[in-house]
């Protein structure tokens, strides 16, 4: 076998191995759509709840008149926490994968509460303040 026989097979070969799982994790990250009232972003009240009942770790919510998404991170003691979903380093939009946000132009990468993990951003991600009233969650959009 040739050489460049060889290494478009195996890239073939490895594309149509990892393809379904990219796109699983691609279709598994809809938005939700979140409602403005004042300076507050506010979340459905079953915004961290599966079809089937489960809890979600994570949502990203959105909203027209937001430029970027928010990552909300549900976390162990029953609180949340709100990062803006754009990277430090050039402004790209990040995207989740597990418990991380990562920058798909130049590999930062950043933790569910916004501290810079691996650079070359330097910066922390923007957070947000977030509570839950009245079985709702609420983002304050406050600067």
């Amino acid at each position: 076998m040739h050489r460049r026989t060889f290494f478009r097979t195996t890239c073939l070969a490895c594309a149509a191995l990892s393809m379904p799982a990219l796109l699983s994790s691609c279709a598994g990250i809809q938005p939700i759509a979140g409602t403005l009232e004042g300076e507050e972003l506010v979340l459905p009240p079953d915004a961290f709840s599966t079809p089937d009942g489960k809890p979600k770790r994570y949502v990203v919510a959105s909203h027209p008149q937001l430029k970027q998404p928010i990552a909300v991170f549900a976390n162990s003691t029953g609180g949340y926490h709100a990062v803006l979903m754009r990277c430090t380093h050039k402004g790209v939009e990040l995207r989740i994968t597990g418990d991380r946000l990562e920058c798909s132009a130049h590999g930062s990468t950043f933790d569910n509460t916004g501290a810079v993990l691996e650079g070359p951003a330097s910066d922390p991600l923007r957070s947000f303040p977030v509570h839950e009233r009245d079985g709702v969650i609420r983002i304050s959009l406050k600067a």
